[in-house]
């Protein structure tokens, strides 16, 4: 009976350690879940942003080669002299002076 107390206190010991193992490790693996949804969500922020910042620059991008193909914007005036703006308000303002603008 002495050998056989030791014994079942060793084995019932040993019996639980593993039930409470598995349970750590599912908080874990839980856990892991969790951060890597988490880190999921950021990624796709992320990209959002990107996906907006290259719409940007592309939009800004296409804006100077148009500016660069097609030149300042003009307007004729009704004296017959043309003006030169950076938009076609700021070209049509410039022959306030000279009559105002033709219109076609």
């Amino acid at each position: 009976m002495k050998h056989w107390i030791p014994s079942v206190a060793l084995m019932l010991s040993l019996g639980l350690a593993p039930v409470a193992g598995q349970s750590g490790a599912k908080e874990e693996t839980k856990k892991a879940g969790e951060a890597a949804k988490e880190a999921g969500k950021d990624t796709a922020d992320a990209a959002k942003h990107v996906g907006k910042a290259t719409a940007k620059a592309t939009k800004k991008g296409a804006k100077k080669v148009k500016k660069a193909v097609t030149g300042n914007a003009h307007a004729t005036c009704a004296d017959g002299t043309r003006q030169e703006g950076s938009t076609e308000a700021a070209a049509a303002a410039a022959c306030s002076t000279h009559g105002g603008v033709i219109k076609h």
